[in-house]
């Protein structure tokens, strides 16, 4: 599979409420691929392609933009910052539903591979969970 199943995709775009993880715009609503996208936190060519999950929940977000445009155009070029906040998952955390986001949205959660969240009281802030990773 190269990509999100519709079924994924719409448990996604549920779970983050049709609005972008980052900005917190609502985009469901507009054209998808131009004005907002399904983002894999572990990119496909980044080592996630042949991970069992890398096509679940937990590992997408609604961002605005294209990946060079919007919220999504951010993560892009700024990686370092999108890792701490938890937009991306580096390489070395073994899922994506082990490393907490900072959700525009949602709070401070981290994310099922069912579609759901788990809030995030006080701990680990995403870039703990993986900063000692080598």
């Amino acid at each position: 599979m190269s990509g999100f199943s519709a079924e994924v995709s719409e448990q996604i775009i549920v779970r983050d409420l049709g609005c972008c993880a980052r900005c917190g715009r609502h985009v469901a609503h507009l054209e998808r691929g131009v004005a907002w996208s399904v983002h894999h936190r572990r990119p496909r060519g980044m080592g996630g392609a042949g991970a069992d999950w890398i096509n679940r929940a937990a590992n997408g977000l609604v961002l605005c933009g294209s990946g060079t445009t919007g919220c999504h155009g951010w993560v892009e070029k700024h990686r370092d910052r999108a890792r701490e906040l938890g937009f991306l998952v580096p390489r070395g955390v073994l899922r994506a539903d082990e490393v907490s986001i900072v959700h525009a949205v949602l709070g401070h959660v981290l994310l099922t591979d069912e579609g759901g969240f788990i809030p995030v009281e006080e701990g680990p802030s995403p870039e703990s969970m993986w900063k000692d990773v080598a």
